[in-house]
């Protein structure tokens, strides 16, 4: 692991906590989704070193994230979603959506449709990691609580 990446981890770290005390998150929550931010951009840098693939990287780090969630969600006794938002938010792809505007602007299309698709494939690679972890999820332990037809 090189210093740069070490360096990355903890930014995406204060990162998850900044947004953590811009939405009020409850004081004992804000260690786990700071660490949770972490270690979804931990899982990321891997994926991406493994892969060097963005989409797939994307993706594995939103499929853990979303787990993380869950578990988190069943000790804390609370929505999965309270460490799901600020441990996704190193994810969210800001300097691509900056630059496909800003070439818009320039009206240089060739460079904003490259980050545009780079945009659009982060935004799918989380959103397919989160369904898809929601999903079986909602299969496994929401089956159980379901009254059976006799």
């Amino acid at each position: 692991m090189t210093t740069e990446m070490i360096i990355q981890i903890l930014m995406a770290a204060l990162g998850s906590l900044g947004f953590s005390l811009l939405y009020r998150l409850r004081p004992e929550h804000l260690p786990l989704a700071t660490v949770g931010g972490a270690f979804v951009w931990g899982i990321y840098l891997l994926g991406l070193n493994l892969t060097e693939n963005i989409f797939a990287a994307c993706m594995m780090a939103s499929i853990f994230c979303t787990l993380y969630s869950e578990v988190l969600a069943k000790f804390q006794k609370t929505p999965a979603t309270v460490m799901l938002i600020p441990s996704i938010i190193p994810l969210i792809p800001g300097s691509a959506l900056y630059y496909t505007m800003s070439y818009l602007v320039q009206r240089d299309l060739s460079q904003a449709w490259y980050y545009a698709r780079l945009t659009f494939q982060y935004a799918l690679a989380i959103a397919l990691g989160i369904s898809l972890v929601w999903t079986i999820w909602a299969v496994l332990f929401q089956r159980k609580n379901q009254p059976r037809d006799n």
